[in-house]
């Protein structure tokens, strides 16, 4: 069985654009007013605020190389923008929601923060998996 090749250029590109998604949902979608989960809690001790956004970017490029490997599984010739978001949704779907879920419900975020957590990772992956089947996973 052939694989097709990763494309290291799209892979770090594709995690630049998830990122900037990320950072304009935050922007556009700030946290439930009165919300004390962990995301507020983490703010105010810990890391300084640019070294925990360079973590979360490494780990969109993760995400990103991840879902790149996941689309180049499917072989060559298939690497298209509909198999890119259709990857990164099936990918969401079974593993960022359903862990972002119950860590949302183990921490007693209100139902609001859960699903705008849910949302903006859906958009993360659909933004990289379109650029991967653009340019190529």
């Amino acid at each position: 069985m052939h694989f097709g090749s990763m494309n290291y250029l799209a892979i770090p590109l594709a995690a630049v654009f998830g990122f900037l998604a990320h950072l304009l949902w935050l922007r556009m979608l700030p946290a439930p007013k009165g919300f004390s989960g962990d995301a507020r809690r983490s703010s105010a001790v810990g890391a300084p605020a640019v070294l925990r956004q360079i973590l979360v970017f490494i780990l969109i490029l993760v995400m990103a190389y991840v879902l790149g490997g996941a689309i180049g599984h499917l072989g060559p010739g298939q690497t298209t923008i509909r198999n890119g978001v259709i990857s990164a949704a099936i990918l969401w779907a079974g593993f960022v929601a359903t862990t972002s879920g119950v860590n949302g419900v183990l921490a007693g975020q209100p139902a609001r923060q859960i699903f705008m957590t849910v949302g903006r990772w859906f958009v993360v992956l659909v933004v990289e998996g379109s650029l991967l089947g653009v340019f190529g996973a």
